[in-house]
């Protein structure tokens, strides 16, 4: 039997790491925006998916071999996050992929993973549960966005205001999140005063700050990601909005972008986030993950970290429990209904539509008292039972993919 190794190589312009016997072959392939405007969130999701490959590895492996997984960039572009993935399947033999931090770019992958039969496992906020994405083999290990925006827009109508506006990043997961806003609005007496759609990686928004001035909205709601949520806030700040009584509510924050922010991000600032370290009080598994994740990054978990942990370890584990890497419907079995107890009590992939049953936290912000671990206060978490739709509802993809967008 040849010796056990650990080393990184370059394979069809991917990373390809893991400690495993010389002959195994990859199981399994991840890609994250490694580079672009995601990086920084892309980067934690990576974290999270090599910690969980470690913990797997020194478990047993996967059907008694040290598991193999291919990772690497996509770029944030689906075309090449296609092109490499196909690159892995078709190369290397590779039956399930996952990974991604863009809800437009997951729902190509999964409409190419859905037409070669390949299990597709998407670490980020993603619509494939929903309507006419629903395939069959796509599984969320993050949340679907509507989630995230009705926890929000929930807590927001409950007690921050009810006049609102939006700056919406003008592509599937923000046109969702705006969906969301807009439903939760009109049952809860919410005043919609208009929306501002923003360009993927725009990062001046200096022609919207006097609109959003004159329209004095109770709630700003910042729904873009990335660089553009870092830019926005800041000029927000600078134009002396965020001391004033607009409130403003991010559906997916990031700890980064608190960080980033400093005394800008206060407590006008409420941030949507599906993990968030101080869980740990609540959940002892979760003390275990953000300890080990620490020790490991010297940083504490976000919520890109979770998903992609969260994700990873699934899918390797179902290989275990499914008793093969290869056979997707067997795995595609295996997932529905899986349950599992990781890092924030116990959840499951929900059989019907292949999402994760998980929470969202509210973070209020903390401005300059933020430091070290502490980037705000938890002022509620909300459970997926208040953010997830019916099975019948999501086949249908109703009340929110019916909403007429703004503009649209």
């Amino acid at each position: 039997m040849k010796k056990a190794s650990c080393f990184v190589a370059s394979v069809l312009g991917v990373t390809l790491m893991f400690t495993a016997v010389a002959s195994a072959k990859p199981i399994a392939a991840l890609l994250f925006p490694l580079s672009g405007p995601f990086s920084a969130m892309g980067t934690d999701m990576k974290k999270g998916s090599e910690m969980a490959l470690e913990e797997i590895n020194a478990a047993g492996g996967v059907l008694g071999q040290k598991a193999e997984v291919v990772m690497g960039d996509d770029e944030f572009k689906a075309a090449v996050a296609i092109r490499k993935y196909k690159e892995m399947v078709d190369g290397m033999g590779v039956r399930a992929i996952g990974g991604t931090l863009s809800g437009g770019i997951a729902v190509a992958v999964n409409e190419w993973a859905c037409k070669n039969k390949v299990l597709y496992m998407s670490f980020c906020h993603s619509s494939i549960p929903v309507g006419k994405e629903q395939c069959g083999y796509g599984f969320v290990s993050g949340m679907i966005p509507y989630q995230t925006g009705v926890a929000t827009a929930k807590y927001a109508f409950q007690n921050l205001g009810k006049s609102w506006m939006i700056i919406t990043q003008d592509y599937r997961f923000g046109h969702d999140e705006l969906a969301a806003w807009m439903v939760i609005s009109e049952r809860m007496g919410g005043k919609f005063l208009g929306n501002i759609y923003s360009p993927l990686g725009q990062t001046d928004y200096s022609a919207h700050i006097p609109r959003i001035a004159a329209t004095n909205p109770d709630i700003l709601v910042i729904n873009v990601y990335g660089q553009s949520m870092d830019a926005i806030i800041k000029q927000l700040g600078e134009a002396g909005l965020t001391n004033k009584k607009m409130k403003f509510a991010i559906p997916k924050s990031h700890l980064y972008t608190i960080k980033a922010a400093g005394a800008i991000y206060n407590e006008n600032f409420f941030g949507g986030h599906t993990f968030y370290w101080s869980l740990q009080d609540k959940f002892p598994k979760a003390k275990k993950f953000v300890d080990a994740y620490e020790k490991k990054y010297g940083e504490v978990p976000s919520q890109d970290s979770d998903g992609g942990y969260v994700g990873t370890r699934a899918l390797l584990e179902a290989m275990n429990k499914a008793g093969t890497t290869t056979d997707v419907d067997k795995l595609v079995k295996t997932l529905q209904g899986f349950k599992m107890d990781y890092n924030k009590g116990p959840e499951e992939f929900r059989a019907c539509d292949h999402i994760r049953t998980t929470s969202v936290v509210i973070l209020q912000g903390i401005g300059a008292k933020a430091s070290g671990r502490n980037f705000g206060k938890v002022v509620a978490e909300i459970p997926w039972t208040e953010t997830l739709e019916s099975c019948e509802n999501q086949k249908k993809d109703v009340p929110f993919g019916q909403v007429k967008l703004p503009g649209k």
